[in-house]
């Protein structure tokens, strides 16, 4: 599943043109193709029919969703909230493409697409009213940890309980955008085990995983701008990561075989030397 470094990355590639395609912001929206009504949340024909006319102003990023800021065609800011799950992706395409598993598409004034494709349809889009509040849908979504306010401090008074500190981590409530990928990146880069409770956690190993949550996440937007494909187009590709997906490898640290486990039920991969058990 994407998550923060990935859905930054597709954001930035919008809003700014990265990665070769020009950038949908301040682009007008002339059409909408909607191959598959299934992926609007609400009203298929009220979204088609809401967009239509609607000018890009922005393309931001909050937690794993994306919200696209438009202006509808009586001039009223609306917001199209945009959820990849597991297999989708936006990429503004030449006018005559149509790429495999499209579910819509906005057509846009100079004749390019904005393309979202979804190989396993989990993905969900929806356009929010005039007088929506974006931010009450994310009320219940924990800090951004890139922000300057996620600091230790405020990590440390989101671990509690005794559940195992991977499970902390994917919680969304505890820390936003972070889940199977970055959770056992930043473990690895703390030194700390999956399975450590998170009230056992030490004020000095609070301080390690919140170095090690930001550091894996800035590092990864940094190598996602320039080969964001490897996550979904190229299995065979070297593997940018430290230890997901490497299970059975060596410990790029001390060359241990990395082990696995599973953790809120999700396959967890870990150094048993590097990240000794609690």
């Amino acid at each position: 599943m994407p998550e923060l470094p990935e859905v930054e990355t597709i954001c930035w590639r919008l809003r700014e043109g990265g990665q070769g395609e020009a950038p949908l912001r301040g682009r007008v929206i002339t059409d909408v193709a909607l191959a598959d009504p299934g992926v609007v949340d609400g009203d298929s024909a009220a979204f088609v029919d809401g967009l239509r006319g609607a000018r890009v102003q922005d393309i931001r990023r909050r937690a794993k969703w994306i919200i696209i800021d438009v202006d509808d065609r009586g001039g009223r800011r609306r917001r199209v909230l945009v959820h990849l799950k597991m297999t989708g992706d936006l990429h503004v395409r030449a006018g005559d493409e149509r790429p495999r598993f499209e579910r819509f598409a906005w057509e846009l004034d100079d004749g390019a697409r904005l393309c979202f494709t979804d190989p396993r349809r989990f993905g969900h889009v929806e356009l929010l009213a005039a007088d929506d509040d974006v931010e009450a849908r994310f009320t219940a979504l924990g800090p951004e940890p890139l922000d300057e306010t996620f600091t230790a401090r405020a990590l440390r008074a989101r671990l509690t309980g005794r559940r195992p500190i991977k499970a902390s981590l994917l919680d969304q409530a505890v820390v936003a955008g972070v889940g199977n990928i970055y959770a056992d990146e930043s473990l690895w880069l703390a030194r700390l085990h999956p399975t450590t409770p998170t009230n056992a956690l030490s004020d000095d190993e609070v301080v390690r995983l919140h170095h090690g949550i930001r550091r894996a996440l800035r590092e990864s937007i940094a190598q996602s701008r320039e080969a964001l494909a490897w996550r979904y187009e190229n299995r065979a590709a070297p593997s940018p990561f430290r230890v997901y997906d490497r299970a059975g490898g060596p410990c790029l640290r001390c060359g241990t075989t990395l082990s696995t486990t599973t953790v809120a039920g999700r396959t967890t991969v870990f150094c048993p030397r590097c990240q000794p058990p609690p």
